[in-house]
């Protein structure tokens, strides 16, 4: 097995094979990146993480990447480690064969490493070389759509027995009722974070394409109706921005009748205290009731709508992961949850 406390060490593919170190991780985070390589002409060698032991900086599925033209995009950990990957990415470039290394914390001045305390085990490989059926896999990751990339050791396309099996990570679904200008900042966000936003108003004047550019999704309808149409998942999460309480009403009666992870409406305490009474004459139940998060997001004392929707989006992810919401610096146990 690699070494926990090795420096860009080359591990033999047959090693890397025969112990095994099989994991499912995201597809290569610079898909998109990786394509336009492509389709400029250049050829593109790619170093990603295909398994970490500890703490690490980025998770397995994480590339780095660099072209023909010498530039490089994406990042596995920073600092001299990424130094060290350049030189083992120019090395692929100019014929040297695909091979698996290891970083991790020693001793030795002046040798790349982590500073975190984990070990990240990387495969150096040519992308531009991988078949066209494996290309077509990356072109859809590209495009955010469903893709797998089974790689064995040598970063070749495989079937049997891969070492690694990168897959397009699952976008949240994030529902967004409301499409004003704090809609816009929020969907702008969400997206950058992975999320399929969708967002729904029934006013055709706020409720377009143009506005939403980075949205999944913009519905132009009820939203109570479209809820009724369109059952959620415990995946989803809901934010009601409509500050409104002809639609918010009939919205979050909907949503706290779903299974929804999260819904949050915005509004002062004197809004929410209203909004309570107003659902509670609706029949929504005391158990329901106890999930709305209102007024919503997290306390970072921020104004703009920029502000409110880092605040919210912080909210939505702390519930999505189960997480505090505390400062790092005041709790205890891993930085990165695996």
């Amino acid at each position: 097995m690699v070494a926990a406390c090795c420096f860009g060490t080359v591990t033999p593919a047959r090693q890397f094979s025969k112990h095994g170190f099989r994991t499912v991780g995201r597809m290569l985070d610079q898909a998109a990146e990786i394509c336009r390589r492509l389709d400029a002409g250049q050829r593109v060698v790619a170093a990603t993480v295909v398994r970490v032991e500890g703490s690490a900086p980025r998770a397995v599925g994480s590339s780095f990447v660099v072209g023909s033209d010498g530039t490089v995009a994406g990042s596995v950990s920073g600092g001299c480690v990424e130094a060290d990957l350049v030189e083992r990415c120019r090395g692929v470039l100019d014929g040297a064969p695909a091979h698996v290394t290891s970083y991790g914390v020693g001793d030795d001045l002046g040798e790349p490493g982590l500073t975190c305390g984990g070990t990240i085990t990387v495969l150096v490989h040519e992308v531009s070389a991988l078949t066209d059926g494996a290309l077509h896999q990356v072109r859809r990751a590209a495009e955010g759509l469903d893709a797998c990339l089974a790689l064995d050791a040598h970063g070749r396309a495989c079937t049997d027995d891969p070492a690694v099996v990168l897959r397009t990570p699952v976008a949240h679904p994030l529902l967004v009722v409301g499409a004003g200008e704090h809609a816009v900042a929020l969907t702008r966000l969400a997206a950058t974070c992975g999320f399929a936003v969708t967002v729904l108003d029934q006013r055709p004047l706020f409720a377009t394409k143009e506005r939403f550019v980075d949205a999944y999704a913009v519905v132009r309808d009820w939203p109570d109706r479209w809820l009724a149409a369109h059952p959620l998942t415990a995946e989803h999460a809901v934010v009601v921005l409509t500050h409104d309480a002809r639609v918010d009403v009939p919205a979050l009666t909907a949503a706290l009748a779903s299974p929804a992870r999260y819904v949050g409406a915005m509004g002062s305490r004197a809004t929410h205290a209203r909004r309570v009474e107003a659902l509670r004459a609706a029949g929504v139940g005391a158990d329901a009731l106890a999930r709305l998060r209102s007024p919503i997001g997290l306390d970072l004392g921020g104004t703009t709508p920029q502000e409110l929707a880092l605040s919210v989006l912080a909210e939505v992810v702390t519930a999505r992961n189960g997480a505090t919401g505390l400062p790092l610096s005041t709790t205890t146990g891993p930085l990165h949850r695996r």
